[in-house]
């Protein structure tokens, strides 16, 4: 056993010293780990304690630096860095952000952004804001439900609303959304209850800085964009050109992610790749017309710095989202490469961008778009440098024909590559496969390769001239061809694939043997294989909810006898019934529809197994439910603070909380609040 255990660590360290070159690949990855630590835990770390622990880690270093242990302690030294940098930035953030308890006042403040509420209302970031003239921390999100009038970026308003403090989502393993605003600096949410007026902004408050100067460009851009095109392009063109997404409408959207193309909804590698690639080979075009430049100077290196900055400033009008950033950094680098003559495509560079952006903005670590981005293109890559000779020599040995063919071919298996990438991904956060991914880049592709992204390039051109309007149109006409593949693909059958919830230790597994999969060259790469089948094989512990619990008792669904998910028709949250249709496909009844019983209790269908009796639902005899007042399983009170699942064992019912009710972190609403009751108290001394 001894020589066994021998032989397999001299097996790693000899991989390891044979493959130096992909150390780098492992800094993110474990800088990551420290970010993901921070999450994690239930309670806030105190700085000191974390100071203390990097002060012991160095002097254990250094003590030990003889021991041929440089590799574990220098492992060990950026996790603890990744810890720190993600602790760090929260401190800094939470002097920015005061989440408000929910009320009623009167708000005064200076709109720094302007974007579309679900029902098409006008939705304002308010900086600035003051309560009765009194100054409130951070930024409000405002719903105009009023009389929607020309509001521009900049300007103050005053309005009575109604505002409340970011909530969680009501789903296990749910996007957290106080944490979300709390990173974004969002201090409340709200609509008002009032018109809105337009003030004079105070003095200090009407000079722009550069981020509201930024939005009012994209948002003029958005504003003549919608006046040329019609609703069900328009959305789509300001998702690709100031990647504003809130007018695509619920409808268009579900047929792009059911067509597998909702990732060109969302500016990133695909569209900075395709502009600053045209943009250097236009610039070459028409350099080589002046034969006195072409042949005296490399017109590579002019046309990569106009590719720069043009795709500089793409970034900055798309809006700055992360997948837009990541694809920006590595267009830079390889630009740069082109500049010294130097090939940048490695991966070597995909893990420059994740460390870069995983030090600017370390809770970019926790959100989809950034592990489905990095998650792609690693993939990608990876299979790029496997398979790169072979793909250069069959490009010398075929004709036009081969290459169209070739064309055709590298879509589908790109696209293969990254959809097996991302799976896990959509199958963790959103528990849905899309089957005909392949067929949808496959038909798209050329129309966007070859037409939508060239088009979206003279948009951008003709933009600042105002002569848009012909661009645009020719854009809009792409576009319909483009909705309605979309729409045809997503309507096959079983188009969106309902997959089991994964549980977090098979996503961890999955992504950590595809990571050491994509990492490494050699053959023991294929140790990656491992984890990744126990990760999958984690979707057969998975169980499907017999009955869903609203945060604080106040919405009920249960499934029937036809397991269907089926909701109690009581006074339940509207944004609540949206989530639970999107994840669960809740089936919706009406009051209205059933008669009540002389003790106030609804008459509903015998196949939801549920009775009910002086107000008290008791679902299948076992879970007793008073709406925002008491839930029982088995005769037990539960504690359903945070709303829950609860599971069928074997007859037995269990309550899985959504979140667990103790934790105390610097993001939740309550943080002030389980602070101090978490806080112990000083012991008076005795006399």
């Amino acid at each position: 056993m001894k020589k066994l255990i021998r032989r397999f660590f001299h097996t790693i360290k000899e991989n390891v010293f044979a493959e130096q070159s992909r150390w780098f690949a492992f800094v993110p990855f474990l800088f990551g780990i420290g970010i993901a630590l921070y999450f994690s835990l239930p309670f806030e770390p105190n700085l000191w304690l974390t100071l203390a622990i990097v002060e012991a880690w160095l002097l254990a270093f250094y003590f030990c630096r003889f021991k041929n242990l440089n590799i574990l302690f220098i492992s060990g030294l950026i996790i603890i860095c990744g810890f720190v940098n993600i602790q760090m930035h929260t401190i800094y953030q939470a002097r920015n952000v005061q989440f408000a308890p929910q009320h009623i006042t009167y708000l005064s403040g200076q709109i720094t952004d302007i974007t579309a509420s679900e029902k098409g209302k006008q939705r304002f970031m308010l900086d600035h804001v003051t309560d009765w003239d009194n100054p409130l921390i951070g930024q409000y999100r405002i719903t105009n439900t009023g009389v929607q009038e020309n509001f521009n970026i900049g300007e103050c308003v005053e309005l009575v609303g109604t505002v409340f403090p970011p909530s969680r989502v009501p789903l296990l393993n749910g996007y957290q959304l106080d944490r979300k605003y709390f990173y974004e600096g969002i201090s409340g949410i709200g609509y008002a209850n009032s018109e809105v007026f337009k003030i004079k902004c105070p003095h200090g408050a009407d000079k722009l800085n550069f981020t509201t100067r930024l939005n009012n460009l994209r948002h003029k851009i958005g504003t003549q964009i919608s006046t040329v095109l019609p609703p069900t392009t328009a959305g789509i063109a300001e998702a690709l050109i100031i990647g504003e997404k809130s007018n695509i409408s619920p409808q268009i959207t579900d047929n792009y992610r059911g067509a597998g193309l909702a990732h060109f909804l969302a500016v990133s590698g695909l569209h900075l790749g395709c502009i600053a690639g045209l943009i250097f080979f236009l610039v070459r075009w028409i350099l080589a017309l002046f034969p006195a430049v072409a042949l005296r100077y490399d017109s590579k290196k002019p046309a990569a710095v106009v590719a720069i900055l043009f795709s500089a400033l793409y970034l900055l009008i798309s809006g700055m989202a992360v997948p837009a950033e990541r694809a920006f950094i590595m267009t830079v680098v390889v630009l740069i490469g082109v500049l010294f003559d130097r090939q940048a495509i490695s991966m070597r560079m995909v893990c420059f961008a994740a460390l870069v952006i995983l030090i600017l903005i370390p809770q970019a670590l926790i959100s989809v778009s950034f592990q489905m981005s990095f998650a792609a293109v690693y993939a990608l890559v990876a299979f790029y440098e496997k398979f790169a000779g072979l793909m250069a020599q069959q490009k010398q040995q075929i004709g036009w024909l081969g290459r169209i063919m070739r064309y055709l071919v590298g879509i589908v298996v790109a696209d293969f590559v990254a959809s097996l990438a991302t799976a896990p991904m959509a199958m963790y956060h959103f528990q849905q496969l899309a089957i005909y991914t392949s067929l949808g880049n496959l038909l798209a592709g050329p129309l966007i390769g070859l037409y939508l992204m060239p088009m979206i390039l003279v948009c951008l051109a003709t933009l600042p001239f105002n002569a848009a309007a012909l661009p645009l149109k020719a854009l809009g006409w792409g576009l319909e061809i483009l909705n309605k593949i979309t729409a045809e693909v997503s309507a096959l059958p079983n188009s969106l694939l309902a997959v089991p919830d994964m549980p977090l230790w098979g996503f961890l597994l999955i992504t950590c043997g595809a990571y050491w999969l994509c990492a490494w060259q050699k053959k023991w790469r294929l140790w990656g294989l491992a984890p990744i089948a126990v990760g999958l094989l984690s979707l057969l512990t998975a169980q499907n909810p017999v009955a869903l619990v609203a945060p604080n008792g106040a919405g009920l669904a249960v499934r029937d006898k036809a397991q269907n998910m089926v909701l109690v028709p009581l006074a339940t949250d509207s944004w609540l019934k949206k989530v639970w249709l999107e994840r669960w496909q809740v089936s919706f009844l009406r009051k209205k529809d059933f008669k009540k019983s002389a003790d106030g209790c609804l008459q509903l269908p015998e196949t939801m197994k549920i009775s009910c009796q002086k107000g008290i639902y008791r679902y299948r005899d076992k879970v007793t439910f008073e709406p925002q007042k008491e839930l029982k399983i088995d005769g037990q009170t539960i504690d359903w603070r945070a709303g829950g699942y609860i599971y069928d064992n074997a007859g037995k019912m269990q309550f899985v909380p959504l979140w667990n009710t103790n934790r105390c972190r610097r993001w939740q609403t309550d943080y002030q609040k389980c602070s101090i009751i978490n806080t112990p108290k000083p012991v008076q001394a005795k006399k």
